[in-house]
């Protein structure tokens, strides 16, 4: 049995107000109890991060399909603290896609925990499509799509669909029953179609703010409808993802954000790509989109457009912690929140009996220590 000594606990948006000695046995947490320790310098002991929106790092993009790409991204993120992650796809053709889940099947899970796929798509808006591919966007949701969903639903865990593409409604209606979690983005919608997808199943959105649907009206309609930022900061049903590198979201952005969803209904993301760890230099989204890694940012490589993120949750957190945000409710957002939109009960919370994946931090969230099922990895 480890003894991780005299840590500070975060958990539910909390901090322990007298430092714990943590217990890890079996890969779990086996106890937690008052310490005697008395640390010069406090070190805040939480669950390992989450992260549902990533595609990649250390310069493979996990759609690569092969098992060096799933190793470099699982390394990535563990590294950064993160021990839990949702590897996220592209838009792409329903075909080209099972041959690619197909192969990722086959893979060994080694580093941090991959534990199922996101698909950007292929559902989505071409006017907000971002970096997606438009060759491979899908406006209708057909009757004979199902069969994709219900073949995959074991590894499947997120969808973003736009709610205005054809039969939406039916398409959350599918994947609410068969357990997959579908999340509006990429979308040119409005508030009604929204709802009605909510009304559905529909339970988050996918990096808000970010290719993602304001007020506006539809053509020969004077009527002005919110947009998906908006019903997704007035409706509780609808947690969001964001994407808090400062560049995606400026810090007064975020702060509209929170001020309207409150930390427990933020999930923090990193939309990492291939790019994210690795030096200034060229690379790939998926498999044959370019993007340029600016030692900030990746951007396509026209620079027309921001293509995704580089940051990982725990540096995030970070970059919150100097908003002024508390830790405890940082932390909140890049585990405990992205587990109870996903329904993990054995992770994202450091409680006994839970996964011992747990992340030690400074007072201002500097990632110190990391552990991964109870193995000390930094």
């Amino acid at each position: 049995m480890q003894k991780i000594e005299g840590v500070y606990i975060l958990k539910n948006g909390v901090m322990s107000n007298e430092p714990k000695d943590v217990y890890l046995d079996k890969g779990v947490i086996a106890d937690i109890t008052d310490s005697a320790a008395t640390p010069a310098e406090p070190l805040f002991a939480t669950a390992g991060f989450i992260d549902e929106h990533t595609h990649g790092g250390y310069g493979h993009d996990y759609f690569e399909a092969t098992q060096e790409a799933a190793d470099a991204v699982a390394k990535f993120h563990l590294d950064n603290g993160t021990t839990s992650f949702v590897a996220t796809a592209v838009a792409t053709k329903l075909k080209d896609l099972d041959i690619q889940i197909s192969k990722i099947r086959s893979l060994n899970k080694n580093y941090a925990d991959m534990i199922g796929l996101h698909m950007e798509g292929p559902f989505i808006s071409v006017k907000k499509k971002g970096a997606q591919p438009e060759e491979n966007i899908k406006p209708v949701f057909e009757e004979s799509d199902a069969e994709f969903f219900i073949k995959n639903k074991d590894i499947l865990k997120i969808i973003t669909l736009c709610p205005h593409v054809g039969n939406a409604d039916k398409l959350v209606s599918l994947l609410t029953s068969l357990g997959i979690t579908a999340h509006a983005g990429h979308d040119d919608s409005i508030e009604p179609e929204i709802t009605k997808c909510v009304e559905n199943g529909l339970t988050g959105a996918t990096h808000l703010y970010c290719a993602s649907s304001g007020l506006g009206r539809r053509k020969g309609d004077l009527t002005k409808y919110m947009g998906l930022n908006e019903t997704a900061l007035l409706k509780n049903e609808i947690d969001a993802e964001v994407i808090a590198d400062g560049i995606h979201i400026p810090r007064s952005l975020f702060e509209l954000i929170l001020k309207n969803k409150g930390y427990r209904r933020i999930m923090l993301v990193s939309d990492s790509l291939s790019a994210a760890g690795m030096p200034v230099g060229n690379y790939k989204l998926g498999v044959d989109i370019d993007i340029y890694n600016n030692g900030d940012v990746a951007l396509l490589a026209d620079f027309s457009a921001l293509a995704g993120s580089i940051t990982p949750v725990s540096k995030m957190v970070r970059i919150l912690v100097g908003y002024g945000i508390p830790l405890a409710e940082a932390v909140y957002m890049g585990n405990e929140s992205p587990a109870k939109h996903l329904g993990l009960t054995d992770r994202g919370v450091l409680e006994i009996g839970k996964r011992a994946d747990i992340c030690l931090l400074s007072a201002d969230a500097e990632l110190k220590g990391v552990y991964l099922k109870g193995e000390k990895i930094k």
